[in-house]
């Protein structure tokens, strides 16, 4: 199996456990070149567009896969949030948060990637005056983000007498039968 095969076949594990909520990926780009980083990244969208809710970790990306992503949660060294929010056509919004913040242009041709992590200080040889875990603390956008937390929270709440309805055979933990799983791994062996 080449690289590609192996990340979409990790994919296709994470889908068989069915995630309901959340799949989390970490990485999945890594270690590939762009053609294919661009086709496990189009499988990802797939998914998303099927209504399956993706969490990546992702260090460096190009600027083209950048942009493919909806939201971004950018975190300084120290693991405090800098950013959270839509990344907006051509980075734009994302640029926009930290240039209105102080932060100096980002120049036309820069990966925006690259471009906060040099202005946030985090790159070799950058420094950076500002704290900027502390202008997201007072940003509107933080505000914004916590309201829709506590509405979710209250759309939670107010769905926690439906969600007791559904009885505990109606949840299945994996996606097929254990006779299914063993029967195909066998086959899978056996091939081999």
């Amino acid at each position: 199996m080449n690289v590609e095969q192996r990340k979409k076949l990790t994919i296709a594990v994470e889908l068989a456990a069915r995630p309901q909520l959340l799949l989390f990926l970490d990485e999945p780009s890594s270690g590939l070149d762009s053609q294919t980083s661009w086709a496990v990244l189009d499988l990802l969208q797939k998914l998303t567009a099927h209504g399956q809710a993706i969490l990546c970790t992702i260090h460096q990306p190009s600027a083209m896969l950048f942009e493919r992503f909806d939201r971004l949660l950018f975190l300084a060294p120290e693991g405090k949030p800098v950013y959270f929010g839509e990344i907006g056509p051509n980075s734009s919004t994302v640029v926009g948060y930290f240039e209105r913040n102080g932060a100096k242009p980002c120049p036309e041709d820069a990966n925006p990637a690259e471009w906060i992590m040099e202005i946030i200080g985090c790159t070799p040889g950058s420094h950076s005056d500002i704290d900027w875990p502390a202008v997201w603390r007072s940003s509107p956008e933080y505000v914004q983000v916590h309201r829709e937390l506590d509405d979710m929270e209250k759309g939670l709440s107010q769905g926690v007498a439906v969600q007791k309805v559904v009885s505990d055979d109606d949840y299945k933990e994996f996606a097929a039968p254990f006779s299914v799983q063993l029967w195909e791994c066998v086959k899978r062996v056996n091939q081999q």
